[in-house]
């Protein structure tokens, strides 16, 4: 017999987006999850359980993930910000924390500049890194393959699993967590084949749209965390050559530009404590780092009231 799940599922809308949420319930003020790219709100699962205790837990699928559709097909921030405040007003958060993961740090800032008044913290969830620095499209093109998966990887389920557990969470075992946030990123086809979720065209649109905005920290007014860790990425397989990569990666290019936004966000930011995880890469410290994190956030957060 399965068990009773913690969250309860719904869907807000208006015209032009269907979005998909969990609600873990909970009490205390709201607290908004937001996953990065490829994501889902699965992948929140185990922060969420520990965290419902002090707060309501809230964690959405953004427009093109899992089962959240935009109708009028755009992915700018502008968009994704309004999927948000739809989310805030339907739900009647007067006023909520937020968490961005990844390249969810760019609804986060741009929430805050727009509705000060609807906003009490940020949490910066390895989403301390501006991604339309020049940078980040250095990064892009330094990988020794790319972050979707090849026509191989998507034949089967297992090949698919195969690729994504190298690929993006080479330090940790396999999950029920990573599991599930898999399962919601993927369709499988009559085939047996894999469609990922969202599909190339869609992943490469919101990433577009991404890199095309640039923060203004100095706007915001909101107190905010901005939690980072290292190295960015962990080798996608023991190769020596690849391992050689990764490694001069995170020396000739990260471990700079990880410096030059901690200094950005000092000069710029009203209010922010910059803290680093001990363990995990910027897929993987909900895990390996997963009880400093979660100790981290309620103390932030508790700070506060």
């Amino acid at each position: 017999m399965e068990s009773k799940p913690e969250y309860i599922e719904s869907f807000i809308q208006s015209e032009n987006v269907k979005i998909h949420y969990l609600d873990w319930g909970g009490s205390g003020q709201p607290l908004v999850l937001i996953h990065g790219l490829g994501d889902s709100p699965y992948i929140f699962q185990e922060i969420a359980s520990a965290l419902k205790t002090n707060f309501r837990i809230i964690a959405y699928s953004r427009r093109g993930h899992y089962k959240s559709v935009a109708l009028d097909a755009r992915y700018n921030n502008d968009e994704l910000v309004s999927d948000l405040k739809l989310l805030v007003d339907k739900l009647n958060l007067k006023k909520v924390n937020l968490l961005g993961w990844s390249m969810g740090g760019n609804e986060i800032s741009e929430f805050a500049i727009r509705y000060p008044d609807r906003t009490n913290r940020l949490i910066y969830l390895e989403a301390g890194y501006d991604m339309s620095d020049k940078e980040f499209e250095i990064l892009l093109k330094s990988l020794p393959q790319s972050f979707l998966p090849s026509p191989l990887d998507l034949q089967t389920l297992d090949s698919y699993r195969k690729w994504y557990h190298s690929f993006w969470f080479p330090d940790i075992e396999w999950n029920e967590t990573i599991e599930s946030n898999l399962k919601a990123s993927i369709h499988v086809n009559k085939d047996s084949s894999i469609t990922t979720i969202p599909d190339d065209c869609i992943s490469k649109l919101i990433l577009k749209s991404a890199m095309k905005y640039h923060r203004k920290y100095d706007k915001i007014t909101a107190p905010a965390l901005i939690i980072y860790t290292r190295p960015f990425f962990y080798p996608s397989s023991q190769d020596p050559s690849i391992v050689k990569l990764y490694t001069s990666i995170e020396s000739d290019l990260m471990s700079d530009w990880r410096i030059k936004s901690m200094n950005r966000i000092r000069r710029e930011f009203n209010n922010a404590t910059i803290i680093e995880m001990p363990n995990g890469s910027h897929t993987s410290l909900i895990f390996s780092s997963r009880d400093r994190l979660i100790n981290s956030i309620r103390t932030f957060l508790f700070d506060f009231y």
